[in-house]
């Protein structure tokens, strides 16, 4: 057998490795790398492309799937979205949806995020890890046409989602996806203590329209969204940004066992 001497050639600043670049696995490549990613001043995602609908809930299920102290706000909507991200800082480039509950924690309105889903697997340990997304695996298919963009998210051989999204006008304004405060549950693996935390992102809009959608809504055991979402959308959008991380996540309050072993079939199945 021979082996293929590969030189040390460094991942870019930007955190896109050059096909040829291997890790020296040193302490201060490791930090250079945590440093770049987080970089509050850098763009961990350009170009992004959202199809989004706002989506009203059911608040007796919603009560179910939120942590002690977290409660739906009076619009019982939540944000539904299926996302391309054809650029990230962390040489990885995948597709992801999300369901986003629009919650308030004693006066403070902010977003819940119950259950979300990606196609590619840094993208799930990174979200899990350092952000209280509860990442799964799925399949996301994402097609664009002139004036469309067709979505099917499917995990286990059930489709959870289906949606057709047509562009309409620009506008000024869109309800927020990542930016805004968020509330999620972080440390349920392992020894770590299990914390609620908060955290928001910075979006810079590149384009945002109206749109109308065609959404079809499947569920299962492990990703009940049929029982969470109660009717049609209100409304939808189309965006392209450009994101940042923002301030890292800090603790606000804990979470009870109860909550971990409710949530177990939703967050780890």
């Amino acid at each position: 057998m021979t082996t293929h001497q590969v030189g040390k050639v460094r991942m870019s600043e930007e955190g896109v490795a050059p096909a040829d670049a291997r890790p020296d696995f040193t302490f201060d490549e490791a930090k250079a790398d945590l440093r770049r990613r987080q970089n509050p001043k850098a763009d961990k995602y350009k170009n992004a492309k959202f199809l989004s609908a706002t989506v009203p809930i059911d608040r007796d299920a919603a009560n179910h799937v939120l942590p002690a102290g977290v409660k739906m706000d009076e619009s019982s909507t939540a944000t539904l979205f299926v996302v391309d991200y054809p650029w990230t800082n962390f040489n990885s480039t995948y597709r992801e949806a999300a369901l986003f509950l629009n919650v308030k924690h004693g006066p403070f309105r902010a977003a819940h995020c119950p259950w979300i889903v990606v196609d590619d697997d840094t993208a799930l340990i990174g979200g899990r890890d350092t952000l209280g997304f509860p990442k799964k695996i799925a399949e996301i298919d994402w097609a664009e046409h002139d004036d469309r963009i067709e979505a099917v998210v499917r995990r286990r051989g059930v489709d959870l989602i289906r949606v057709t999204g047509r562009f309409g006008d620009e506008v000024d304004s869109v309800p927020p996806i990542f930016n805004q405060p968020f509330r999620n549950v972080i440390g349920t693996v392992g020894l770590s203590v299990p914390r609620l935390v908060t955290f928001s992102t910075v979006d810079h809009p590149l384009e945002q329209r109206a749109a109308d959608v065609d959404l079809t809504i499947g569920g299962s055991y492990t990703d009940p969204l049929d029982t969470l979402i109660s009717g049609p959308p209100l409304n939808a959008h189309y965006r392209r940004v450009n994101m940042r991380v923002g301030k890292m996540p800090l603790p606000v309050g804990l979470v009870s066992p109860t909550f971990l072993l409710r949530m177990h079939p939703m967050r780890d199945s």
